[in-house]
């Protein structure tokens, strides 16, 4: 039996040798949620190689008594595994400015884009986080569903657990390659 699984391990790591379908130059714009507040944003990545790219974003806060905002930029690296999966991992400053307190932190992740079927996507993600004011130092969770409408635009629907969002997303991506 473990055979078996190395094997199928062993198979899906020589597929990596294939040509991934995931883009990494895109732009994304959304909607979501952070606790009680309602964020708007914007993020992209843009590869710079094969395999690295970079990635960064912009979320405004809007909540009755609290208004700010945060910058996030960094790298990334993803492993292709197969035409339909990709394994990868990125590190980000994060800076929060939220009513009159600011703070500068990181956010790591490591996640899975996957495509079962032609059209949909798949994607989860694990991330830690040393921002006190977004996310309090710990860990978090992103699930993804996504619609490719055709190879540039895609829609996703979004559920996050202390990352940059904690609720729902709704978000529209434009691929430039």
């Amino acid at each position: 039996m473990r055979i078996s699984h190395l094997a199928g391990l062993l198979a899906l790591c020589t597929g990596a040798a294939n040509a991934s379908s995931f883009s990494y130059d895109h732009v994304e714009g959304g909607f979501g949620e952070i606790d009680e507040a309602d964020a708007l944003f914007v993020r992209g990545s843009a590869a710079l190689d094969k395999n690295l790219y970079f990635l960064g974003g912009v979320f405004i806060i809007d909540e009755k008594n609290t208004d700010g905002f945060y910058l996030q930029g960094g790298l990334g690296y993803h492993l292709p595994l197969s035409k339909q999966a990709d394994l990868y991992f990125n590190g980000q400053l994060l800076y929060a400015d939220i009513e009159s307190e600011d703070d500068i932190g990181f956010i790591l992740r490591a996640g899975l884009r996957f495509m079962p079927v032609d059209k949909v996507e798949l994607e989860g993600v694990l991330a830690a986080s040393s921002n006190d004011l977004l996310i309090d130092d710990g860990l978090g969770i992103d699930v993804y569903g996504r619609y490719h409408f055709n190879p540039q635009l895609s829609a996703a629907l979004g559920l996050h657990s202390d990352t940059e969002l904690d609720g729902l997303s709704l978000s529209v991506r434009y691929n430039f390659k």
